[in-house]
């Protein structure tokens, strides 16, 4: 092996802070660029590629207090050889130096491409404030890096994701490091006996020695929750198993309930792959400010139970304060008010009125039936249904004799996919409606396509007055 006495000297931590001269007769170190508990990290040029700018990763066995840390680092070098990808630095080797001393002990090295950048904490220590968009543009090029890590055979876990390991280049690239932590997912469960990890970045299962795609996405997640708020999140933990995000977290409300999907405390309830938390982010679903709605609506955070009316309360259309009742009494009479045409036609002996009068009828019934039908859905989504917020998808107007009409089209989430609907109104509430604007839905969680859309922004404190008064009772 090669003889290095300035690593001799590093070994012993006599002069930690010199930088060492040459490395492998190859690098040339230029300076310290960060220093660990267990070892340091170096510019170097490499001579053997024109003078190119490294990253040199050292561990100081003089710090190391178990053999897992050797373990680790030579799991990272394994791991590093095998991936591919630009948000990843280019591993180039690992070496060991070795001393003429017989009391210092072998020094180990690993070379990879120097990426020219900062890491989040760093901008994080340093005050540096991050929008909600900056934090977007993050996740998404971190969850395209573990969309290659997880879609590896097998997954490759990074397990230890924070702020310290995402480097952010000037060009605003995400790159992400120290690779050991890492874990290939053997085993379809995910099972482990390593808890490794940063507390406040591991959801419940990582504890208990498990590690999954999932596992990542927590940690992304409680690392976007930090950059908005600037607060560790170890804080907003109560226990192990329940993260809190902070109401007044600066963001609309599809990326608060993405980070809260995120950072699901149970796994099976939490995003499963990064795709699918990139697939919501590009829905773009309810991307609007939270004071859109906040003092005069429930924010759901997940889809909650609808409130439980009072006894005969299902009989009345919040929305519009309408009876329900009054709906189906009011299409019986007409339909059997329309009788009279065809009987009186008949005994007047008139055939050809009579045919029309029965026309006539069966088209009042039809009417009836349908205006029945629509307010029985309606009875069972505010008796049983559950409520959640859709967004605008489309609008535009049109008039009819003098009478103008909104026509809107929304979409919202039921289970894990969206579902659609449509309206036709002269309520003008509607008129100032743009697509991305949120709207309430009440739906069947049975039959999640039968639904109600019961609240648009300009009228949900009337909406919310109306709903608690038939609650209540009161007059």
């Amino acid at each position: 092996m090669a003889t290095n006495q300035g690593v001799a000297d590093v070994g012993r931590d006599v002069a930690a802070k010199q930088p060492l001269e040459t490395l492998k007769g190859v690098y040339s170190v230029e300076q310290v660029l960060g220093e660990g508990a267990l070892g340091r990290t170096y510019l170097a040029s490499d001579n053997s590629r024109g003078g190119a700018k490294v990253a040199i990763k050292e561990l100081l066995p003089s710090r190391m207090k178990r053999w897992k840390d050797y373990e680790l680092f030579h799991r990272e070098c394994s791991m590093l050889r095998s991936l591919n990808h630009p948000g990843i630095p280019s591993y180039f080797e690992d070496f060991i130096v070795e001393s003429d001393d017989p009391s210092v002990p072998a020094r180990l090295f690993l070379v990879q491409r120097f990426v020219d950048g900062r890491s989040l904490q760093d901008r994080l220590d340093d005050g540096e404030v991050f929008s909600e968009e900056r934090v977007r543009d993050v996740a998404v090029q971190a969850l395209e890096i573990l969309c290659y890590l997880h879609g590896l055979n097998p997954k490759v876990i990074h397990r230890d994701i924070k702020p310290s390991n995402l480097m952010l280049t000037p060009g605003g690239k995400v790159i992400l490091i120290d690779f050991g932590a890492v874990r290939e997912a053997v085993t379809a469960d995910g099972l482990g006996s390593t808890i490794v990890g940063t507390f406040g970045y591991m959801p419940p299962e990582q504890y208990a020695g498990q590690s999954v795609a999932a596992t990542d996405l927590f940690a992304l997640g409680a690392t976007c929750v930090q950059l908005l708020t600037g607060r560790e999140p170890g804080e907003l933990f109560e226990g192990l198993h329940t993260f809190r995000i902070p109401d007044d977290l600066p963001v609309t409300l599809g990326f608060e309930r993405i980070l809260l999907g995120m950072t699901e405390p149970e796994v099976s309830r939490r995003f499963q792959s990064a795709q699918e938390v990139l697939d919501e982010l590009a829905f773009g679903f309810l991307m609007v400010p939270k004071d859109a709605i906040t003092g005069k609506l429930p924010i759901p955070n997940e889809i909650r139970p609808a409130p439980r009316p009072m006894p005969g309360f299902q009989l009345r259309d919040a929305y519009h304060g309408r009876s329900h009742l009054s709906v189906l009494l009011v299409g019986g009479v007409g339909a059997t008010l329309t009788l009279v045409f065809p009987i009186t036609a008949i005994w007047l002996g008139s055939g050809a009125l009579s045919i029309l009068g029965f026309f006539l009828v069966a088209a009042t019934l039809w009417s009836a039936g349908m205006v029945s039908l629509r307010a029985r859905i309606e009875i069972d989504a505010y008796r049983r249904g559950i409520y959640t917020l859709g967004e605008v998808t489309g609008r535009f107007l049109s008039a009819s004799s003098g009478v103008e009409f909104t026509h809107m089209t929304y979409r919202y989430r039921a289970g894990s996919g969206f579902l659609y609907g449509s309206v036709s109104t002269r309520d003008r509430a509607y008129r100032t409606l743009s697509p991305g604007d949120p709207v309430g839905v009440i739906y069947l969680s049975e039959e999640p396509d039968e639904h109600v859309m019961y609240a648009v922004p300009a009228e949900w404190a009337k909406r919310q007055t109306v709903g608690l008064r038939q609650l209540s009772g009161a007059s």
